[in-house]
């Protein structure tokens, strides 16, 4: 199936209610980061964690759609293909989150959906866009509840320097890298943030790397620092791996915790005691997933602490498995599955 969204035909897998039955729940399912797809695969990982998903919905009559976002599966760059620099200059909104509220508009549509009582789900990035839609729906129809899973928790570029930052204070722990190559390119990086959050784009040449002879590790991290916070690749930008564009910008200018006072309808939301992507965080705001849970006015949120819990919602147990790869002989979360079923079961009452 496919919808089309700003111009650009969108392909997803929908599941339909079971022949003969109306008025029945539907989720939508958001992706997050990365070139991953409507199942939540790629660059070789078949990690299928929204496909799971889906299958938790059916178990509980639920109908669903999930899609390739821009950028990823059969969706590609779609009427962008051949310049995709045609996307500089559009907005966050109008590549990623428009799309999830045509989405929703085309499921509530669908024979046998009740479209009052649609879920909304968002995985990493896909929860901040979630929240967007639930406190923004535009001419759309609005959920009747939102499941937020590993969400992102707080501006991305805060998030993206803070995970860049470990890593690089990890390496020189371990003597990977040296600590004033480590302090370098922390400066660059913060630089750069300042720069996409002070100016307007189009932004000027961001110039050459700080260290030009780095080797090993600190060549791989100044690489990663230069795609992300100085890159304006469009073809990367819209699964997100450059943020010095107006769609970078925008999607820094999100802060989930403060959608939180416009939340009202009733909401799941999960981190992974091992998800070093969304962190729990120690609950001080920014920190994690745990601060925006306790945003919400009580009663409207249900936090669920996923024990051993990895961002693709694997329970790798009391293993320490950093490697995405290595995370996929692991199976699901029980936690996780339970506790999602039982919520959106809640839609069937």
């Amino acid at each position: 199936m496919s919808f089309v969204s700003g111009g650009v035909t969108f392909f997803g897998s929908y599941r339909a209610p079971a022949e003969g039955r109306s008025g029945v729940p539907a989720a939508l399912i958001i992706g997050g980061t990365g070139a991953v797809d409507r199942d939540g695969n790629g660059a070789g990982l078949m990690m299928d964690q929204y496909r799971w998903i889906a299958d938790l919905l059916s178990a509980e009559g639920i109908a669903s759609l999930r899609y390739d976002k821009l950028g990823t599966g059969e969706t590609g760059l779609g009427p962008y293909t051949d310049d995709p620099s045609a996307m500089l200059p559009l907005s966050y909104d109008r590549l990623r989150v428009q799309p999830g509220r045509d989405g929703l508009a085309f499921l509530a549509a669908q024979p046998g959906v009740d479209p009052a009582r649609l879920l909304l789900i968002g995985h990493s990035e896909g929860g901040a866009v979630a929240m967007m839609i639930a406190t923004d729906p535009g001419s759309g129809p609005a959920p009747a509840a939102l499941a937020l899973v590993e969400p992102a928790y707080t501006h991305i570029l805060d998030v993206v320097s803070r995970q860049f930052a470990d890593q690089m204070d990890g390496a020189a722990s371990a003597g990977a890298m040296t600590p004033e190559d480590a302090a370098t390119l922390e400066t660059w990086m913060d630089a750069g943030v300042t720069e996409i959050r002070d100016e307007e784009p189009p932004y000027p040449d961001p110039g050459p790397v700080p260290l030009p002879d780095a080797v090993e590790f600190t060549a791989l991290i100044q690489t990663t620092i230069e795609n992300n916070i100085y890159g304006t690749d469009p073809a990367q930008m819209v699964i997100t791996h450059a943020y010095r564009t107006a769609y970078g910008k925008g999607y820094d200018a999100v802060d989930p915790a403060a959608l939180v006072p416009s939340i009202a309808i009733p909401t799941l939301i999960t981190c992974g005691t091992k998800d070093f992507n969304t962190p729990c965080g120690d609950g001080t705001p920014g920190s994690g997933v745990i601060a925006l849970a306790d945003a919400f006015t009580p009663g409207v949120a249900r936090f669920i602490t996923l024990p051993n819990t990895v961002h693709i919602l694997r329970d790798v147990g009391a293993a320490d498995v950093p490697n995405i790869a290595d995370q996929l002989a692991y199976p699901f979360s029980s936690v996780f599955a339970a506790e999602f079923r039982a919520f959106a079961a809640g839609l069937l009452s």
